[in-house]
């Protein structure tokens, strides 16, 4: 597999851990001190510090079952996982955080990116007007579908309508996870203008992207990182 980055795969240790080596030294990041953890399609979140520096880097080191990293710490780096499942990054604009989520079918389901956004504006008195969010690519409605149950529970939620969901045929529907996100956020406040949205399909563009739909669970995983960086009294994010 070509830099994939997971350990979850067929791939073999020594593959991915030089496949992060290679990736990482792009960005003078030490892989041993990223920090990630086991992806349960969920909505749970943890916050993490320097104390967990590391979990994550190596097989079975990873944190707890959970679907979202949020931090404070300075050069901490955040990873999550994804072949078809969006991937939301957030940054606080005038306040050092940071934060990712993995928003896969039943995260999105229960409104991880609102949860998310929502305890960073709560927990830090931030505003909403002053968070940020990047979507990385992810599967698109045209290729990604769900069945009659899991539909009507994305109806149940009140997600409907042809920006969200439309009958497919046998009993398969077309669902758009980047829109519902989007939508989301839109309602837990976030201003259009600092919300970066993605126009790439992980299942079109096999030339780039896993696709864990496309590829029928045989294929490797995306990585995606935030890390906050301090400059003096200002910040940036990476």
């Amino acid at each position: 597999m070509s830099l994939n980055m997971a350990f979850h795969t067929e791939d073999s240790e020594t593959n991915v851990l030089e496949n992060r080596r290679r990736f990482f030294r792009l960005f003078n990041q030490d892989p041993s001190e990223i920090v990630s953890a086991v992806q349960v399609h969920g909505e749970d979140l943890v916050t993490v510090d320097a104390r967990n520096k590391g979990e994550g880097a190596k097989p079975g080191t990873a944190l707890a079952h959970c679907d979202a990293l949020v931090t404070t710490t300075a050069d901490l780096a955040l990873t999550a996982y994804s072949a078809d499942c969006l991937l939301i990054f957030f940054a606080a604009l005038d306040f050092p955080l940071v934060a990712i989520a993995h928003a896969g079918r039943e995260g999105t389901l229960n409104g991880i990116a609102k949860k998310v956004f929502c305890h960073i504006s709560e927990t830090y008195g931030i505003l909403p007007q002053q968070i940020a969010a990047a979507f990385s690519p992810s599967i698109c409605k045209n290729c990604y579908t769900i069945d009659d149950e899991m539909a009507a529970r994305f109806a149940e939620e009140g997600w409907v309508g042809h920006q969200y969901i439309e009958p497919f045929e046998d009993g398969r529907w077309k669902i758009d996870l980047a829109a519902i996100n989007a939508t989301q956020l839109t309602q837990a406040g976030i201003d259009n203008r600092h919300l970066e949205k993605s126009v790439f399909c992980t299942s079109c563009r096999k030339d780039l992207f896993y696709s864990y739909r496309r590829d029928q669970g045989r294929t490797g995983r995306m990585l995606g990182y935030i890390k906050l960086v301090m400059q003096g009294e200002k910040q940036f994010e990476q």
